[in-house]
């Protein structure tokens, strides 16, 4: 009876939220009841501890805090329009990548931020989204291009601001 306690297993599925973006974590426990394994569980010293996958778990909760995500408006290089695009700021890589939207899958580009000189307020400039106040666009200007960028509001464009201004000061 002991024996078949011993080899009990159960899934628990814990469901991560941060930023709107969910994701699914599945952690298998084992439940044992003995200090050894028996020959035909085939796992003989090959059991996670809880201790080591709720550590795994902590690890892949904290990464999910290293990055910041959110919809700005992009100019596009030299005479190209403003549009909009699903940002990611990713601080363990230490990059700000951009999709065509949130579902997409294939980065459009990536600005690498350790080629970040710096992050200033920016002006509208012609085709600029009209409903947005003019004190909501910002400029990131790196050592290759100057990015024009335009958030939804004024709280939004500063929040985005003091979040890449946190990363390059983490550099």
């Amino acid at each position: 009876m002991s024996s078949s306690l011993s080899h009990h297993r159960r899934s628990l599925g814990v469901y991560l939220q941060e930023s709107g973006v969910g994701s699914t974590l599945n952690l298998s426990l084992d439940s044992d009841t003995s200090s050894t394994s028996t020959p035909s569980s085939g796992k003989q010293g090959g059991r996670k501890s809880t201790s080591t996958l709720y550590s795994q778990f902590q690890m892949s909760e904290s990464e999910n805090r290293q990055s910041y995500e959110g919809s700005l408006y992009k100019k596009g290089a030299f005479m190209k329009p403003w549009k909009p695009r699903w940002f990611v700021l990713d601080k363990t890589k230490h990059q700000l990548r951009y999709y065509d939207s949130r579902m997409d899958t294939e980065c459009k580009g990536v600005i690498d931020l350790a080629e970040v000189e710096s992050i200033t307020p920016g002006t509208p400039t012609m085709g600029a989204p009209k409903t947005v106040d003019e004190k909501a666009f910002f400029d990131l200007k790196t050592t290759k291009r100057v990015y024009n960028f335009c958030a939804q509001d004024v709280q939004l464009a500063q929040q985005w601001i003091d979040r890449i201004q946190s990363c390059l000061s983490d550099a």
